[in-house]
């Protein structure tokens, strides 16, 4: 009877002395794993605060390949002209457009409403010399924009945008206008007395007397009488 006691209590002995040796481990190790745990954070706290991109687990990228590629948008201006002009004056701004992108391309080509800082339109709108180019890959041309400032305030200053569109996006060449007066260039007129004078050299004070005219045709006969 004894041995069969002893053979029925040895699997449990058996499983009791492995979760003991279990509880152990798992004792020791704790305080290792959490210590492991809280410098891997610190760890990766002090290289985002010092600019350092942060360690990222979950991949390289940054981002899984589950979501959806980012959008890309041109940036707001693809090119900025700035152009100072009187009131009074007539303005032509030229821009060159050219397709840096693969084969043959069609833009569609606008300008917005120029507007001064406060919102309110132009005395007079900007016109272009043409509404759509077609460039091919490498080539250029030009659109000008024209704009009259007969009735524009000095000191003022508008803002307006040249659209080129392909299809779906807006690309825009931002224009800026400051209406002022142009530095005038000084001039000192000569006194023209100066450049009437004329000075002689000594060969001016010898001269020759011209010879009397001897014509024997004007000499009367003399009267015998």
């Amino acid at each position: 009877m004894k041995n069969n006691k002893s053979d029925a209590s040895l699997p449990q002995m058996l499983t009791d002395n492995i979760q003991k040796m279990a509880n152990i481990s798992m004792e020791s190790f704790q305080p290792m794993l959490e210590n492991m745990v809280e410098t891997m954070s610190n760890f990766n706290k002090n290289i985002a605060e010092s600019g350092i991109p942060a360690l990222n687990i979950s991949g390289s990228k940054g981002k899984s390949k589950c979501c959806p590629p980012e959008e890309s948008c041109p940036p707001h201006c693809i090119a900025s002209i700035s152009r100072h002009a009187m009131a009074g004056e007539r303005i032509i701004v030229p821009i060159l457009a050219t397709n840096n992108c693969g084969g043959q391309r069609t833009f569609r080509v606008g300008v917005r409403e120029l507007l001064d800082l406060d919102g309110n339109p132009a005395p007079t709108a900007p016109t272009l010399n043409k509404d759509s180019i077609t460039l091919n890959q490498g080539r250029s041309e030009r659109i000008l924009m024209t704009i009259d400032l007969k009735h524009f305030t000095t000191g003022s200053t508008y803002e307006t945008e040249i659209v080129l569109r392909e299809r779906e996006i807006n690309q825009n060449v931002c224009f800026t206008l400051h209406v002022a007066d142009h530095q005038a260039t000084e001039a000192f007129p000569y006194d023209e007395n100066q450049f009437k004078r004329k000075w002689q050299s000594w060969q001016s004070h010898f001269y020759c007397e011209p010879k009397p005219n001897r014509n024997t045709n004007s000499v009367k006969a003399l009267n015998p009488s």
